[in-house]
Order: C-alpha cells, then structure tokens, then sequence
C-alpha cells in the first residue's frame, strides 16, 4: 500500500514539471496573437528565412547600374536614350526596395522597357535569395531620361548622362541608398558617336521637398528620402570640333586681315572684302547655332564671333582711316596704320579667342 501511494504522489509532481517544460519550448514561426493574424499584421504563410543577427536601421540598401548602351543623345530636347541594368541587394523580408522605387528624371515612361530578370513561375516579379536573409533584383531597363545640358562651353563643353531613381515609400531614417561597387564599370564596347566617354560618378543624397504633398498630417519638408544619382561623364573630341567650329572662322579673320596689305588707292577693294568677311561670319554663327539647344546664354563660341565682328569693324574704321591719311599725302604714314593695324588684329582675335578657350571651358 505504501509503494502504492508513493507512485501516485510522484505523478502529481511531475505532471506540471512536464507541462512548464512544453511551454518553454519556442516555435520555428514566431508566435502572433488572434488579433494580430485578423488585422492582417502577421503572414500566416509559410515562414521564410530570416536573416542572421540584428537588422541595421536605417536599413542599408546596396544599388547598382550598369551602362550598355547610349544609342540617341539629343541636345535639342535634352534627351537620351539609355540601355542598362539596374540592381538592388537588401536584408529582410519586410521590405522590398525593387518595388518601391521610382525614377527621377524619366520621360515617356510609358515607352519604357522595365523587366525584372529574376521572376517565379507565373512569370511574376520575385526578389532572389542569397542566404543569410539578403535578397536581390536585377532589372533590364531601356527608356528615355531627361537632364539639362550646360552648353556655355561648347564647342568644349563636358555633358552628364543621368539616371536618378528614389525610392517612394521609406524616408531616409528607415532605409538608404547605398553605392554598389560594381556601378563604376564600363563595357568596353560602349561608344557614343561624336563624344568622348569620361568617367562614372555615382552619389546618395537626402532629398527633401519644401511641401506636405498636401498631407496636412505631415510638416513642410518633414520627410526625407534617399536619391541615388549615376552620371556619366561625356565630353567633345577637342580638335575635331575645333576644326569644324574655331577653324572655319580663322580663315574668315585671315583673309579679313589681308585689307591691310591692300594699298590705299584701292579703298573699293578693302571695303569689299571686310563687308565680304562680316557677312561670311554671321552665315558661320547661324549654321553652328543649329547644333545648340534654344538658351538664354551666350555659348563660348558666341563670344568668338562677337570678337570677330569687333575685329572685322575695327579694321574697317582702320582702313578708313587708312585711306584719308593717304588721300591728304601723306603714304608712309598711311602703310605705318595698315602694318600696325595689321599686327593689332592680329593679336586682338587669336589672343583673345586663345584666353576664351583656356577661361572658358
């Protein structure tokens, strides 16, 4: 009877001890309350991986580009037409940045080839997963991009082809941008007619906007989002636009300067070939001036053909004055004005256009 009653008080013991031992044990998939699962806060799905260790905040969100190709670069409409891809890399599965992003500088985005390279069976968009938690797409984009061209220095100036993309829903306290290193690469194939391919910059900036958007919940410039900003730089060949532009212009300001060596009697003659050179020049700056977008600036190039108009009426006045002195005869001193004149021109157009060039770019 005693052992009896020694078996059924070591039952009694062990019975709670057993229970708090299940109870301490956690589940794979974290546990939610009923009022969480009906409001929609939890995913009763299937769990997915999580990754290891604490999640940085702001969340860091690596981002990449990589240039194919520039097949149309329009200076008219500021405009170009670019071929790349587009990569993000992130950690967690409670967000998705390669949803959630937005690009800047976009023109006629409903012509705009935007394909996820990574998709599931149904052919839908489906981040891929690297382990450790890090998710990654990759995005096929071909589109027209906007950006406005400084053209003060041209026919020497340096352009930027800019892709900017923001990211929509999370402000900068909550997930950044960051640089991807292989953004900075180039195929060496890649050539853009008429135009030297400089250097790859790429950049995150806080971008704030001095408006609520017309949410009256949100302060004026409250919220900050991170910009990624890629640009290429691409500059003119030096000495073909130089022979196609400063060149044609030269030899208009030479022959302007042989009036000088024409001898006074013919003053018909001298005037003829300045009036000859001024219109020559303004034919020159019209046809160049197609090649420009419409500006409210002069462009380097306008200031040449300033300098030569100057010139051109100066040596008129100069021939002018020229002929007079020879008319009231006095010759030496009308050859002394045509062969000071001469060197005066001379060194007024090409030394200035010289210190344009250099000051100007």
């Amino acid at each position: 009877m005693r052992a009896l009653w020694l078996v059924l008080v070591l039952l009694v013991v062990a019975s709670p001890l057993a229970a708090q031992d299940d109870a301490g044990v956690v589940p794979d998939v974290i546990a939610a309350s009923e009022d969480e699962i009906e409001d929609g806060i939890v995913d009763t799905a299937a769990p997915r991986s999580q990754p290891s260790g604490e999640l940085a905040v702001p969340r860091p969100v690596y981002v990449g580009i990589y240039l194919n190709d520039v097949p149309e670069l329009d200076l008219d409409t500021n405009r170009y037409l670019v071929d790349f891809y587009l990569w993000f890399r992130w950690q967690g599965d409670d967000i998705d940045p390669s949803t959630t992003f937005e690009f800047m500088n976009a023109v006629e985005s409903w012509d705009q080839l935007h394909a996820a390279v990574y998709t599931n069976d149904d052919g839908e968009m489906t981040s891929e997963d690297l382990g450790d938690g890090w998710r990654y797409q990759v995005f096929h984009v071909q589109g027209k991009f906007g950006h406005p061209f400084d053209v003060r220095a041209y026919p020497f100036d340096t352009q930027e082809i800019v892709i900017a993309l923001e990211d929509t829903d999370a402000v900068v306290e909550d997930m950044t941008y960051v640089v991807d290193d292989g953004t900075f690469t180039l195929p060496p194939t890649l050539a853009i007619p008429g135009w030297d391919l400089g250097e790859v910059h790429a950049q995150v900036i806080e971008q704030d906007y001095p408006t609520n958007f017309g949410d009256t919940r949100r302060a004026i410039g409250e919220d900050r989002y991170s910009r990624f900003r890629y640009s290429l730089r691409v500059a003119r060949p030096v000495v073909g636009y130089a022979a196609t532009t400063i060149l044609p212009i030269a030899i208009v300001m030479l022959i302007t300067m042989v009036m000088f060596l024409i001898h006074p009697r013919y003053f018909e003659g001298k005037l003829g070939l300045g009036i000859t050179s001024l219109i020559s020049a303004v034919a020159l700056q019209l046809t160049t001036a197609g090649d420009l977008p419409s500006t409210g600036y002069l462009v380097l190039l306008d200031h040449v053909y300033n300098l030569s108009y100057l010139v051109i009426f100066l040596s008129l006045l100069a021939s002018v004055w020229s002929v007079r002195v020879h008319d009231s005869g006095d010759e030496p001193r009308a050859a002394k004005i045509d062969r000071w004149m001469l060197i005066a021109s001379l060194v007024l157009f090409f030394g200035g256009t010289g210190l344009l060039v250099v000051f100007g770019r």
